[in-house]
């Protein structure tokens, strides 16, 4: 028996020496390149129902502030981080989507769909992962005249929790897509027209609609109650029955001076206190709001147009997935415990209802320029050139052996890039300005078997560019 006893003693001695070092010899596997291709999110085989719809999608605009990705998925046994997207770009692989999908039939009305957030992400424990998948779009009935009118401004998250999700992301964006169009069977259409319109090319500039009316924002009373939803804290609607007794509890630990945790517990009729609430968003007590994060309740505090609260970090999750492959899911409990739990900053998306750090890079305006290289390797053109065109302007010609370096700065519209007259032979990209862009000239523009002009990783084009020349530029 002691013989057994002290052998168990050693393996969780072993396990924990295991996750101490893990925390205090961060993993390589968290190192992630900026060039590192993205991990595409194909939308192609999802399927979308909306039986009573009465509208067809004639249009989709990208109107995030940021377009740098999608978010971020973990891929392989260390987790490593790597940027989502959708190709070409999220305008054409939603267009694509719905338009498959969602096919205009001669009674339905023309919509356009303004996006205003999509995001994915996956938070890991030292047990599962959890795949969330956020989508807010604003829709807009289109007139004969091109204006637009707006319809609803909605929003809808999905989540799912597994050992691996990475590959759940098509489907659950696809749930939120859904659930958003089917929002669109209470707008009463005809009083939509009737509503002054604007035109097509300002919606990007424009904030989004619903941003400024959020009753959260511009109510003066908070009911006291408690939020079932993140929509019912975004409209101030809590239930305000039984009333909640909050009892404050101090967190203890290096810098987590003057911050406190909250448990509501609901009121009995006689006025004592009763079992704990649960299931929650988030709760008011008529002065201050509360949000459930990481098993507490945060106080939040009004930041501009939106909120946010200082809550504990999450695990490391390379240290984490290393413990547990090395010490089993002791180890990785011991490494999720010891790399978690600082105070930091977060904020709260008000269009989607995400939590994320103040940190995080789609907060961080990227570079205002990016390079295009666009370049001919020998024998891809003969040796008369060829006009190559800006979103239909003329900036130069290419012949074999040459190569164009354009600085882009536009984050707002989708790049159309031609080699030719042939307008349906364009290359359509919508640049992440955290990387130049390599466009390499493939076929003749007149070649039907393959795309003209095609994006390279950044490694080929490097390569490519030590053996050609700058081309002619337009003059």
């Amino acid at each position: 028996m002691y013989k057994k006893s002290y052998s168990t003693c050693s393996r969780l001695l072993l396990v924990a020496l295991l996750g101490g070092w893990l925390v205090g010899h961060p993993t390589p596997v968290r190192a992630q390149p900026r060039q590192v291709a993205p991990y595409v999110i194909d939308l192609s085989e999802q399927a979308l129902a909306v039986p009573t719809r009465t509208f067809y999608i004639k249009q989709v605009l990208d109107g995030r502030t940021i377009r740098g990705g999608i978010g971020t998925v973990r891929r392989g046994m260390g987790n490593v981080p790597q940027r989502a997207d959708l190709r070409p770009t999220v305008a054409l692989a939603l267009q694509a989507l719905l338009t498959q999908q969602l096919p205009a039939r001669p009674t339905d009305q023309p919509v356009l769909a303004l996006v205003r957030a999509l995001h994915v992400q996956e938070d890991l424990t030292f047990t599962t992962e959890q795949a969330r998948d956020d989508v807010a779009l604003d829709f807009y009935l289109l007139d004969a005249q091109g204006n637009a009118h707006f319809a609803l401004a909605t929003s809808e998250t999905v989540q799912s929790k597994g050992l691996e999700t990475t590959a759940r992301h098509p489907r659950q964006l696809a749930q939120a897509m859904q659930a958003c169009l089917a929002r669109l069977a209470g707008v009463d259409w005809a009083s939509v027209a009737g509503q002054p319109g604007r035109p097509v090319a300002e919606l990007l500039s424009a904030r989004p609609v619903a941003s400024q009316v959020y009753p959260v924002l511009t109510d003066s009373v908070r009911p006291a109650g408690y939020y079932r939803t993140f929509l019912d804290f975004r409209n101030n609607s809590p239930v305000v029955s039984p009333a909640l007794v909050v009892v404050p509890e101090r967190v203890f630990g290096k810098g987590w001076a003057g911050i406190s945790t909250y448990t509501p517990h609901l009121q009995e009729p006689d006025g004592s206190q009763g079992a704990q609430l649960r299931g929650a968003w988030g709760f008011s007590d008529g002065r201050q709001v509360y949000i459930y994060y990481h098993k507490r309740y945060w106080q939040l505090a009004r930041q501009g147009a939106s909120f946010g609260f200082v809550g504990p970090s999450a695990a490391d999750p390379g240290a984490v997935s290393t413990a547990a492959v090395l010490g089993g899911l002791a180890g990785g409990a011991i490494a999720a415990n010891s790399t978690s739990g600082r105070p930091i900053d977060y904020t709260l998306d008000l269009l989607t209802g995400r939590v994320s750090t103040l940190t995080d890079d789609e907060r961080t305006a990227p570079p205002d320029t990016v390079l295009l290289h666009v370049y001919c390797r020998k024998s891809s053109l003969g040796t008369k050139p060829e006009p190559v065109y800006l979103n239909g302007t003329l900036i130069g010609q290419i012949s074999e052996n040459q190569t164009f370096t354009i600085p882009y700065t536009d984050h707002l519209n989708e790049m159309h890039l031609r080699l030719g007259t042939r307008k349906d032979r364009e290359l359509v990209l919508q640049p992440d300005f955290l990387a130049p862009v390599y466009v390499k000239v493939g076929r003749y523009p007149d070649d039907d078997t393959l795309p003209p002009l095609e994006v390279v990783p950044a490694k080929v084009g490097l390569f490519d560019a030590r053996f050609i020349k700058p081309g002619k530029p337009a003059e």
